[in-house]
């Protein structure tokens, strides 16, 4: 069990175990450390570059505006402690961009001019983290960094990651320096959403420069990051824990007050249908109220009405079964039909032969030739035809046929059948064909008789129907519009009693709303908590703070100032000449001295004390043009020069008094463009 989870169990007489667990899923840390002071320091910056330079000259001088130059360029710089000077007698030099290629190393982050950048072709920055080497090391090529970061180890420096794009280098560098520098992520919520701040958000505090004055610590100002720097840099053991414990209350809160506003929402979206549907209850009434009353015969009506589908129903069948017994009827009348011509065929063809085999013919019915006694004699015989003369068929004519030979078997089979005696024919087979036929005809004519009548019948019943909905057709308009009425207020009565407040049920449910709710108690009560054991221990300190920041700015410049007063929340109040300001009043140069003076004073207490996160490494970028005229400068600087010696500070100033720069650190501490020449 731990300290923050048996606390604010007590105080919300909660399960210990249960708001362990709770916080553990929200990601707030429930144990603390006292923190101390890691020593960051850069000793050496060496990269190449080839600049292309365009109307001016390698030593700066201006020449013909069109005129091209690339220079080659390598700079190399040893570095100690203490206060180390950049500067350029004119603007636009290169001191600047020397600050910033060191931060790039550090950071993983470049923002130099996309030009500057451009340049660049190798970088190697050698730098120590509590006497521990590292070495970052990368070559740019098409503006992209590739490259390794090395750290020591047994003396010996060996590769400890590599990278191959700014995200990689980004990557790199945030892990490697928030390990090293034992440095807490901080937590903070934006838009609902968790965020977690690392190592370039620590990177920009190191920075001073003249875009980041509006803020105390740090360079941005969202997610109460300055309050959250300071904090983290007093070395408040449960600074971390509480940022944690407030950005997950804010998420919840926000996630709260969604799902509040989406059930107001339903909510009075609902109410309002509610009462929409009411109205539309009431107008339905009205209306059913307003119809006349039923005609006496309404009853024999609506029975008309619904006979007559059923009808129509009926009467189409019956219709298809008349066509269907029609058709059938006549197919077998056909077919009777045809038998019977069939049957008178067959008795004329047999007659027909018949007749003509028992004729004797005496001259020829085509040309009348007479038929001789010598072709009589010989179809007697068998020979031949009398009249064509063709060759009989013996076997034909011995049965009293007369036959040619060359008679194919169907007429064969006709003459013989015409040939039997009328008695003993045999018609039974044909006669119970006929019979069949005439039976089925019958039967076929009686079905259709029948569908006729019953189509009949239906078709008087459906123009008794019509006669009696015509009769009464204004019943008829009647009938609908009121069954259009019941239909409108029964659906009208169903929404109304479906959106009831008692019944409806719309957007997030109650109990996720009372669950969030419960979240946001317990991350209210850690967070009121942890803010109580961080501001508590954090009041002497920052006592001793606003004292030393006093005494700090005093020497930087600002002789007029009495006391500041500094909260937890970064929001500083600056006495000078009896009259109190805040910190976001004051005039840029007064910002630049106690920003300075601020970060100074933080990396002291920590040395001083022994608890802290500052990392000591500060960069001071152009100073002198935030309204600080030659003498103050040089005060200033002196000032600053003394500070950072006495706090083991390692400080890196860029500005354009180069002479009292020189004067005051020397050659060896300092890389300096004279007159109109580059830093590089």
């Amino acid at each position: 069990m731990s300290k923050l989870g048996r606390s604010v169990a007590e105080k919300l007489d909660l399960d210990t175990t249960v708001v362990d667990a709770f916080l553990a899923d929200h990601h707030v840390s429930t144990s603390a450390t006292t923190p101390s002071p890691s020593r960051l320091r850069i000793r050496r910056l060496r990269f190449a570059a080839t600049k292309t330079l365009t109307g001016v000259n390698a030593a700066g001088e201006e020449v013909n505006k069109d005129a091209v130059e690339h220079v080659p360029v390598k700079f190399d710089w040893t570095l100690g402690s203490g206060l180390h000077g950049v500067g350029s007698d004119k603007n636009l030099r290169g001191k600047s961009s020397v600050l910033r290629i060191m931060m790039w190393a550090l950071r993983g982050r470049c923002d130099l001019r996309s030009d500057v950048r451009s340049w660049i072709e190798h970088v190697n920055l050698v730098f120590e983290v509590d006497d521990v080497g590292h070495a970052v090391v990368f070559d740019v090529v098409n503006g992209v960094p590739h490259g390794h970061l090395f750290r020591e180890h047994q003396g010996e420096l060996s590769v400890a990651s590599h990278f191959s794009n700014d995200d990689e280098f980004e990557e790199v560098m945030g892990s490697t320096m928030m390990s090293a520098l034992r440095l807490p992520e901080i937590a903070a919520s934006s838009q609902g959403k968790r965020r977690q701040h690392a190592w370039p958000t620590y990177a920009g505090a190191l920075l001073i420069r003249g875009d980041t004055l509006d803020y105390l610590v740090g360079d941005r100002q969202w997610d109460g990051l300055p309050s959250r720097l300071l904090q983290m840099f007093i070395g408040s053991e449960w600074a971390g824990a509480r940022a944690e414990a407030s950005s997950a209350h804010k998420v919840v809160e926000s996630r709260l007050n969604e799902l509040q506003a989406e059930f107001n929402s339903h909510a009075n979206a609902i109410n309002s249908a509610h009462q929409r549907a009411l109205e539309d209850v009431a107008v339905a009434r009205r209306r059913m109220t307003a119809l006349p009353s039923a005609p006496a015969d309404l009853d024999a009506l609506a029975d008309a009405v619904e006979r007559i589908g059923t009808l129509d129903l009926r009467g189409s069948h019956a219709h298809q079964q008349v066509l269907d017994y029609r058709t059938a009827h006549t197919e077998v009348a056909a077919q009777l039909a045809a038998e019977k011509a069939r049957q008178h065929q067959a008795m004329e063809d047999a007659v027909a032969v018949r007749f003509f085999q028992r004729m004797r013919p005496t001259m020829c019915p085509r040309c009348s030739a007479p038929v001789t006694r010598e072709r009589r004699k010989a179809e007697s015989d068998g020979t031949s035809c009398s009249v064509c003369t063709h060759d009989l068929d013996i076997e034909a004519l011995g049965h009293h046929h007369v036959v040619s030979t060359t008679a194919n078997d169907d007429e064969r089979a006709k003459f013989a059948d015409a040939q039997e005696p009328e008695g003993d024919d045999d018609d039974s087979d044909t006669i119970d064909t006929v019979t069949a036929l005439e039976l089925a005809t019958r039967d076929a004519k009686e079905r259709l008789d029948e569908a006729i009548a019953v189509h009949e019948v239906i078709r008087g019943e459906r123009a008794e129907a019509a006669q009696v909905i015509a009769a009464s057709q204004s019943a008829q308009e009647i009938i609908t519009q009121r069954r259009d009425a019941e239909l409108a207020l029964a659906r009208a009565e169903g929404a109304a009693q479906a959106l009831a407040p008692d019944t409806a049920t719309f957007g997030p449910s109650q109990g996720s709303i009372d669950d969030l709710r419960e979240q946001a108690r317990i991350l209210d009560s850690a967070r009121k908590i942890l803010s109580r054991w961080v501001t508590d221990p954090q009041r002497e300190l920052l006592q001793e703070l606003c004292s030393s920041i006093t005494r700090l700015a005093r020497a930087f410049g600002m002789a007029n100032l009495t006391a500041v007063e500094l909260d937890g929340a970064a929001r500083m109040k600056v006495t000078t000449g009896g009259t109190q300001d805040n910190y976001s009043k004051l005039e840029r140069g007064e910002k630049m001295r106690l920003k300075l003076a601020t970060a100074i004073a933080l990396i002291r207490q920590g040395l001083d004390s022994g608890i802290g996160r500052h990392p000591g490494l500060l960069f001071v970028d152009a100073p002198g043009a935030e309204e600080v005229d030659d003498d103050d400068f040089d005060t200033m600087l002196a000032a600053l020069h003394t500070a950072a010696t006495e706090a083991d500070v390692q400080v890196f100033i860029g500005t354009r008094h180069t002479n009292a720069l020189v004067n005051l650190l020397g050659e060896d501490r300092c890389r300096v463009g004279h007159g109109t020449n580059f830093v590089w």
